[in-house]
């Protein structure tokens, strides 16, 4: 298979969130093969091959054959004052303008700010028919990106959030209509290197936005104020939040093993105990209800 190149417009949180959770995927799959390849050398044919995990999360590693079919990319930039640094870390790349970059991709990520969407697109339109345009931003649509570029060109949109640099975030996907299965696979294999693709609605972007797009600015304010609190009562700073940090971790474990957040909080909660007499001060700080709020928040600020 031909490699795919990638071309982002714009290097910075989420642009180079993607190229460097690409470029991590890219050398462990490199070293996968060499080792496979070494293996099945030495196994007469049987392949040990440690693929990326993918979003079925199996436990059957595939096989080199498996491997080789996998979509190759080639990551190209254009990200003006961040294209020396991404050039030095990754490797990756660079393009003299947006509408080279335009020209010499298969797939492009505008990972811009949304203020420049708009002139950006008008730029690169006529270099874009036949292509993937991939669109990041929260609050520009794929109809308002089709009316600048025009037909033939396939628009998909994702919102993914911080942790995609190390192929954990939370992404929402959708694609316009018209696209074909090949080229919605190869979004898919760009999107799965930087986590766990939910695809929705577009109506639902904003919403999705609220509870995983933004919610790490949520959860590092938590875990701010509970290491803040051990620090108070006695505790190292640093021992604080690696200790709330692997609570959290085990907690997210818990649920994602089947555990319902309500039946495992009453586990925790003994009678007369210091869980619920925890629970009972957050409660009357109103800890739910203000988090609903900036939840709501953040949506209609999404939906603009």
């Amino acid at each position: 298979m031909k490699n795919v190149k990638i071309g982002f417009i714009g290097g910075g949180n989420m642009g180079g969130a993607m190229i460097e959770a690409l470029w991590r995927a890219q050398s462990n799959e490199a070293g996968t093969v060499r080792n496979s390849a070494e293996d099945e050398r030495k196994s007469s044919g049987r392949s040990e091959a440690r693929g990326a995990e993918n979003l079925a999360q199996t436990d059957k590693a595939p096989s080199l054959h498996e491997c080789e079919k996998k979509v190759k990319f080639e990551i190209l930039a254009c990200a003006r004052s961040k294209n020396e640094a991404l050039r030095q870390r990754f490797s990756v790349k660079i393009a003299a303008n947006e509408t080279d970059l335009t020209r010499e991709a298969d797939a492009i990520v505008l990972a811009t700010k949304p203020a420049s969407y708009e002139t950006i697109l008008r730029l690169i339109a006529p270099e874009l028919v036949d292509k993937i345009l991939l669109l990041l931003a929260p609050g520009f649509d794929i109809k308002r990106a089709r009316q600048i570029v025009g037909e033939r060109v396939y628009i998909a949109r994702a919102m993914s959030n911080v942790a995609a640099s190390i192929g954990a975030s939370a992404t929402a996907l959708c694609f316009d209509a018209g696209f074909s299965e090949p080229k919605k696979e190869t979004v898919r294999e760009i999107i799965a290197k930087i986590g766990k693709i939910y695809e929705i609605d577009e109506a639902g972007f904003a919403a999705f936005t609220g509870i995983a797009g933004s919610l790490p600015a949520y959860a590092c304010a938590f875990i701010e104020a509970a290491a803040d609190a051990g620090v108070r009562g006695g505790l190292p700073r640093q021992l604080c939040y690696d200790a709330v940090c692997t609570a959290v971790e085990g907690t997210v474990r818990l649920i994602q093993s089947g555990k319902h957040p309500a039946a495992l909080k009453d586990e925790v909660c003994s009678p007369a105990g210091t869980t619920i007499e925890g629970l009972a001060a957050l409660e009357n700080g109103g800890f739910r209800g203000a988090l609903m709020q900036a939840v709501a928040a953040c949506i209609a600020k999404a939906r603009g």
